[in-house]
C-alpha cells in the first residue's frame, strides 16, 4: 500500500470524524436550547399553579398546609431544586429546605409591573439553577419562587453525547472498511499501471496495463499501453537497424582488410619484383660502365630504388602483415612493436600473458591488432610521449588489451563527440571495431599525465592448424 491508499484512507476517516464531532456539538447546543426553554416553560407552569393554589391558603393564614403544599410541589417534581413563599412584604411564608432555609435566596428579585414571572440564572456548587418566580394576585399576596436544577438536562446531554460518539465510532469502523474498498477499487488500476511502467523500465517491453473499466483511469490505462506498444515498435524498428548498421560496418571492414590485403600483396609482388630488377640492372650498368660522376649518379640511384623497396615492404606490411595470418595476433604485435621501435625511436615494453594454445577468430585477431595499430599511431602523432607499454592478456573467456603512454593527454570524452560527427575516426573507429566483436573499449587520459586506452573482448577461438 503506497503513501497514496494512505492519505485516502486518513482523509476519509478524519473527515467522518469532523463530522460526527461537528454533529454531536450542534446536537448538544440544540438540546441544551430547547431543554432549557422547555424547563422554563414547565418551571412557570408550575410556580403558576401553585401561586394559584397558594393564595386561599395565605388569605386564611393557613401556613401548616402552605408549607405542606410547597413540599409536596418540591418532592413531585424531580428538577425542583427548592421552592418558596414570600410575602408582598418580603416575609418568607413557607419553604422546601429541611435543613434550613438560606437567606440570601430573599435577594432574588422579583417580577416588576405586570411582568407575569421573572427567570434568574444562578450559579451555585451543584451547577445552573434557574430560579422562576411569579406573582400571587399580581404581587399583593407575595410572590411563588420555584428553583430548577440543570442536572436532568447533564444527564441527558452525557447519555446523547456517549450515544452520538458510540454512532460515530461505528460509523468510522464501517467508513474505514468501505474507504479501504474503494480505494483499493480506485488505486488497482494504478498500481498496475506503475507495475507495467517498471517492467517496461526494467526492458520487458511485452508489459501491458490490464484495462478493466472505460472511465478516465481506463482511458489512461489504454493510452500508456498505445503508447507502449509505439515504444515497443520502435525499438524493434531501431534494433533491427542497428543490426543491419552492424552487419554493413562488419562487411565494410572485411572488404576493408581484404583490399588492404590484396594491395599489399600487389607492392610485394608487383612493385617491389619491379625496383629489385631494376636494381639488378644499374648493378650491371655500373659493371659495365667506367667511374666518374656516371658511378656517382647510378649509386644515388640504387639508394633511391633501395629506400623505395624498403617504404613499400613497410607498407605492405603495416596495409596487411602476412604475419598475422600466419602466426597470429601476439607475433604480429611483436613484430610491429619491433618495427615500431626502430622506425620512431621510442621505448616501447611489450607484456604477453597469453593462455591456450588455441588461435583466437581472425575476427578478434584483426581487430585487436588494428586498435593497437591505431593506438600507437595516434602516441606518436600526438602524444609527444617518452614511454609507451603494450599489455596482452587472456582468460578463460575475455581478452585484455592494454595500451598506455606519459604523453601530453587529452579530453577523452569531448574527442570521442567530436569523432561521432565523422571528421575524425581514430578513437571512435576503435571503439566501432570492438563493438562488432561484442567488446569495448574505454579511454581514459588526463594533460600533462598521460593517457590509457583499456580494450576488452569476450574470446572465441579456432582450433590450432
Amino acid at each position: 500500500m503506497g503513501s497514496f491508499f494512505v492519505k485516502v484512507i486518513a482523509g476519509f476517516v478524519l473527515l467522518l470524524l469532523l463530522l460526527g464531532l461537528a454533529n454531536i456539538i450542534q446536537t448538544r447546543a440544540l438540546m441544551n436550547t430547547l431543554f432549557a426553554e422547555q424547563q422554563e416553560k414547565r418551571g412557570v407552569s408550575l410556580a403558576s399553579t401553585l401561586a394559584a393554589r397558594a393564595s386561599n391558603l395565605i388569605i386564611i393564614h393557613n401556613y401548616y398546609d402552605l408549607h405542606e403544599l410547597v413540599k409536596d410541589t418540591q418532592s413531585t417534581n424531580d428538577d425542583a431544586r427548592y421552592v418558596f413563599i414570600v410575602s408582598s412584604a418580603g416575609e418568607l411564608l413557607a419553604h422546601s429546605f429541611p435543613a434550613g432555609f438560606p437567606t440570601d435566596l430573599l435577594e432574588i428579585p422579583a417580577p416588576d409591573g405586570n411582568d407575569k414571572h421573572r427567570i434568574t440564572v444562578l450559579t451555585t456548587e451543584e451547577g445552573t439553577i434557574r430560579d422562576i418566580a411569579v406573582p400571587i394576585l399580581d404581587g399583593r399576596l407575595g410572590v411563588v419562587h420555584v428553583g430548577l436544577s440543570a442536572g436532568s438536562l447533564q444527564k441527558v446531554l452525557q447519555d446523547t453525547t456517549r450515544q452520538f460518539l458510540l454512532d460515530t465510532l461505528i460509523a468510522l469502523l464501517i467508513g474505514f472498511g468501505l474507504a479501504i474498498f474503494l480505494t483499493q477499487r480506485l488505486t488497482r488500476p494504478i498500481r498496475e499501471l506503475a507495475r507495467a511502467a517498471s517492467a517496461i523500465t526494467a526492458g520487458d517491453l511485452t508489459q501491458r496495463a490490464y484495462v478493466k473499466s472505460q472511465d478516465e483511469i481506463g482511458k489512461f490505462a489504454t493510452a500508456f499501453n498505445t503508447m507502449a506498444n509505439h515504444v515497443h515498435d520502435l525499438l524493434i524498428e531501431l534494433k533491427q537497424k542497428e543490426e543491419a548498421r552492424t552487419h554493413l560496418l562488419q562487411k565494410v571492414i572485411v572488404a576493408q582488410e581484404e583490399e588492404r590485403k590484396r594491395i599489399a600483396r600487389e607492392l610485394h609482388d608487383q612493385a617491389g619484383q619491379n625496383l629489385a630488377a631494376l636494381m639488378m640492372r644499374l648493378k650491371c650498368l655500373e659493371d659495365d660502365c667506367p667511374g666518374g660522376n656516371r658511378q656517382c649518379r647510378l649509386d644515388e640511384m640504387r639508394s633511391l630504388v633501395k629506400h623505395t623497396v624498403e617504404d613499400i615492404h613497410r607498407l605492405a606490411v603495416e596495409l596487411r602483415p602476412s604475419i598475422l595470418d600466419d602466426r597470429g595476433l601476439v607475433a604480429a604485435l611483436e613484430k610491429y612493436v619491433e618495427d615500431y621501435r626502430a622506425t620512431y625511436r621510442l621505448d616501447v615494453d611489450f607484456h604477453v600473458s597469453w593462455q591456450g594454445e588455441e588461435r583466437l577468430t581472425h575476427e578478434i585477431e584483426v581487430t585487436v591488432y588494428r586498435i593497437v595499430q591505431e593506438a600507437l599511431t595516434n602516441i606518436v602523432k600526438y602524444a609527444a610521449a617518452a614511454n609507451i607499454s603494450v599489455i596482452l592478456t587472456t582468460t578463460t573467456g575475455e581478452l585484455t588489451a592494454i595500451i598506455e603512454d606519459d604523453g601530453v593527454g587529452f579530453n577523452a570524452a569531448r574527442l570521442l563527440v567530436d569523432n561521432a560527427g565523422g571528421n575524425k575516426l581514430g578513437l571512435y573507429g576503435m571503439r566501432e571495431r570492438a563493438q562488432l566483436v561484442g567488446g569495448n573499449v574505454t579511454i581514459e587520459s588526463s594533460h600533462d599525465v598521460g593517457t590509457t586506452i583499456y580494450v576488452k573482448i569476450p574470446l572465441r577461438r579456432n582450433s590450432h592448424e
